[in-house]
């Protein structure tokens, strides 16, 4: 179970990864832009916020199954629930990394 605690890791990382865009996102949006521009940054910022939902109720599926692993040790239910918790973990890092770099992408390019 050591895994899950990479897992953790891997969140909080993504976590501290969405502060900074939202960040860039704030200082981006601060001067002069044009409506499209804004429209766009909208759409970034609930992405932003659907990321920190979803990062946070990972966190405490994790939890969950630790505890429960601790108490009643590896059973079938916990064993499925580990496997579909890492494909989670690895589906919204990938997911993650997808927008970032679209948003990366959208920032670079600029308000014009």
């Amino acid at each position: 179970m050591n895994e899950n605690s990479k897992w953790c890791t891997v969140l909080m990382r993504l976590k501290m990864d969405n502060v900074l865009l939202k960040d860039w996102l704030s200082k981006a949006v601060s001067g002069q832009v044009s409506s499209d521009f804004v429209e766009q940054a909208e759409m970034f910022q609930q992405q932003f916020v659907e990321k920190d939902l979803i990062i946070d109720l990972l966190r405490r599926d994790i939890a969950l199954l630790k505890e429960e692993i601790a108490i009643q040790g590896m059973t079938d239910a916990n064993s499925r629930q580990y496997t579909a918790l890492e494909e989670a973990v690895q589906h919204l890092l990938h997911e993650f990394q997808k927008m970032k770099c679209a948003f990366i992408d959208f920032v670079e390019r600029g308000p014009n």
